[in-house]
This record gives structure tokens, C-alpha cells and sequence, in this order.
């Protein structure tokens, strides 16, 4: 069992072995999704955004997860999923993803912040990761990268 006290721990505490036990403690730069201007969403858990998908709410491993926060390991994996993502919606569902997620990637020094999986290379680098108590990742931003929409609303290369 992890010893300190994570961020939304009131939720976490519902699933067994949430965070699972072979997270370990994070301390790399990262890139996640953000707003080009603050935004409540930033860094909050999808599970917290939106209510969690029907189907979901048996599979304990994915509401955990939901409860984390989706990184990257590299800006080219964060923007290449958000392209990947937002290519396959229609136009309405293209304007809420980005009020969700964002606009912009942004890179994030995280020194011991929490615990998170390994990098997953096979889905653009992507892992979860689960804060402790008292931290704000929107401290540790280094920079934000703005994600450029031409003016069909696709995304410019």
C-alpha cells in the first residue's frame, strides 16, 4: 500500500488497490493537455469532468485510472493523441473535446509528485498518474505549446 495521502483519496479509497501498487513515485518531465489560458479542467480527473461511462463502472482498474490524471512522456505522443482523438469526432463533439481538454500541451516538471505506470509506447506514451495530497501540477508548468486549428477547425500540422 502507498504510504502518503493522494489528491481525491475520498474516491481512490472506493477501489481496491487504487493506485495499484506497482505505480511508483514520478519524477521526469511530462506533457498533458491543458487550456492556452487557466482552466478548472487542467488538472482535473476525467472522472471528475464527466461522469463516468456506464460501461465503465464495473471495470475497477479503468475507474481508478479515470481518477488519475493522462500524461505523456513526450509533447510529439501528447499532441499525436490529441490529434488522433479529435480527428475521429464530429464537428460538435470536436468543439466539447476541446473545452474538456484544451487547446495547448503543456510541459510539466513533476518531482515526486505522486505515483504513475510506466509509459505505455504502444498508446503514444500515455500513462495515469495519481497526485499526493497538497500538490499542484499547475505549479510545476515549464511551458505551454498551443495546439493551431486552421479554419475548417483541423488541426494544423
Amino acid at each position: 500500500m502507498h504510504s502518503k495521502k493522494f489528491k481525491y483519496q475520498e474516491y481512490l479509497k472506493k477501489y481496491q488497490n487504487c493506485p495499484p501498487e506497482y505505480y511508483q513515485e514520478i519524477n521526469m518531465v511530462a506533457y498533458r493537455w491543458v487550456h492556452n489560458t487557466i482552466h478548472k479542467n487542467d488538472f482535473m480527473p476525467i472522472n471528475l469532468i464527466n461522469d463516468p461511462p456506464p460501461r465503465m463502472l464495473d471495470e475497477t482498474d479503468k475507474m481508478c485510472m479515470g481518477y488519475g490524471l493522462s500524461l505523456f512522456n513526450t509533447s510529439l505522443n501528447a499532441i499525436s493523441k490529441y490529434k488522433s482523438i479529435y480527428s475521429k469526432k464530429r464537428k460538435h463533439l470536436k468543439i466539447k473535446f476541446i473545452e474538456d481538454v484544451g487547446n495547448a500541451v503543456a510541459k510539466i516538471e513533476i518531482k515526486k509528485d505522486g505515483v504513475g505506470n510506466k509509459p505505455n509506447l504502444k498508446n503514444f506514451g500515455h500513462f495515469t498518474f495519481h497526485e499526493y495530497e497538497n500538490r499542484n501540477l499547475a505549479n510545476r508548468i515549464v511551458y505551454k505549446t498551443k495546439i493551431l486549428f486552421d479554419k475548417n477547425g483541423n488541426i494544423r500540422s
